[in-house]
């Protein structure tokens, strides 16, 4: 009776120690891409299924130094961009407006829960 409740215990650490190295393996495989090392491309330069990748030519790297790429470089701030502050009268009008189309949305919903409550029309009657 001991033996098949040993079993059980060893089969259930068994499990979880494979369960642990699993969730160890797939997480130093996620980790592989992070970082200067790529330990899949450097295998398959390694074994000759890939290239090395060739140098750029200083053509290529002079052309394309001070080409505007549409992306802020890492350590540039943002230029400062001119934010006018409101005058009190803006506030108000804006207040206002802001007021206005809540009013207006809150009418248009008030006449969607009317459409909704009125009851559907029977159909007429069926004579033969």
């Amino acid at each position: 009776m001991f033996d098949r409740v040993e079993s059980g215990l060893n089969m259930k650490t068994h499990l979880e120690s494979v369960l642990r190295g699993a969730a160890l393996a797939v997480s130093l495989m996620a980790l592989c891409g992070c970082g200067d090392t790529n330990l899949v491309r450097d295998a398959a330069q390694g074994v000759g299924l890939a290239g090395r990748p060739s140098e750029v030519t200083d053509f290529v790297r002079d052309s394309r130094q001070d080409a505007p790429s549409g992306f802020m470089a890492v350590g540039v701030s943002a230029p400062a961009r001119p934010a006018p502050r409101k005058s009190a009268a803006e506030f108000r009008a804006m207040e206002a407006a802001l007021d206005a189309d809540r009013a207006r949305l809150e009418a248009e919903g008030a006449a969607a829960r009317a459409a909704g409550a009125t009851p559907t029309a029977k159909p007429p009657p069926i004579t033969q």
